[in-house]
């Protein structure tokens, strides 16, 4: 199973985010088109239906939904992050947001078509959010999580890097294998009796970042933020140095998983 985060854990590194809103939205990636349609598709959404996102953040995946017409309701702790989000979709009125814990917020029951949740799920508690959904989701409803994972370097040069960066952190920051992640999912959601129908796609991309945009990349993550201030400084020094001495670029490749599911 995933590692568990408790309340207090979550509200720290929730308020990690929050401090960091300007550069989440816009240094953090957002979602291949494919995946949005794979939602979409998969849940047989239609023009009236009824969204619930958890941890909308900055609007990442946010805005790809709400550009297709579907009444979101979003649920984020972060009120900087909400206000960032709230100016990008100013233009979708049948978008909400709620400046809330999903375990505190009070939702109508059945009253969704699809409760969603793009790289945030896991800071939910584990053993109430299944109920709660299933709780939210009307009938043939669905659950979809989206995360953007690291992919492994396809490149000689991310792993010069990546090696660079987990001696400079002390081993602090390191790659890492997800498929222990999605195999956390998949039990959790397939063994809590709450839902069917569950399947995982993945959807390969990459993004190009420059020095810069690499190591203020670093500063939307929670391992990295946790770090002393000064060990954050020397990595992003690092990064900024090895980038800047090798083409000035690189390229980042990533696995966005979904994971979707029926309500029972």
């Amino acid at each position: 199973m995933m590692k568990s985060r408790n309340d207090s854990f979550a509200i720290r590194h929730g308020a990690l985010f929050d401090a960091s809103a300007l550069a989440y939205d816009r240094f953090r990636p957002g979602y291949p088109d494919t995946a949005i349609d794979d939602i979409v598709s998969l849940s047989n959404l239609r023009p009236d239906s009824r969204l619930l996102e958890i941890g909308c953040g900055t609007g990442q995946a946010t805005v790809p939904l709400a550009r297709r017409g579907y009444r979101i309701d979003c649920v984020d702790p972060g009120k900087n992050l909400l206000a960032l989000a709230r100016k990008k979709c100013r233009q979708w009125p049948g978008v909400s947001f709620t400046p809330a814990r999903f375990e505190d917020v009070e939702l109508r029951s059945l009253a969704y078509h699809l409760v969603f949740s793009a790289q945030a799920f896991h800071w939910t508690r584990p053993g109430l959010r299944l109920r709660k959904v299933a709780r939210l989701l009307g009938g043939r409803g669905s659950l979809a999580l989206l995360y953007n994972y690291p992919a492994a370097p396809k490149d000689d040069l991310l792993e010069m890097l990546s090696s660079l960066i987990q001696r400079e952190s002390g081993g602090l920051l390191s790659a890492w294998n997800y498929e222990d992640e999605v195999k956390g999912w998949i039990e959790e959601i397939g063994g809590s009796g709450l839902f069917k129908d569950l399947r995982m796609s993945r959807h390969s991309w990459h993004q190009r970042y420059s020095a810069e945009e690499y190591a203020s990349l670093f500063r939307t993550y929670s391992d990295f933020l946790s770090l002393p201030t000064a060990l954050q400084n020397r990595v992003s020094r690092c990064i900024r140095r090895f980038i800047s001495r090798y083409g000035g670029s690189v390229c980042r490749p990533y696995d966005c998983v979904l994971i979707h599911a029926r309500k029972s």
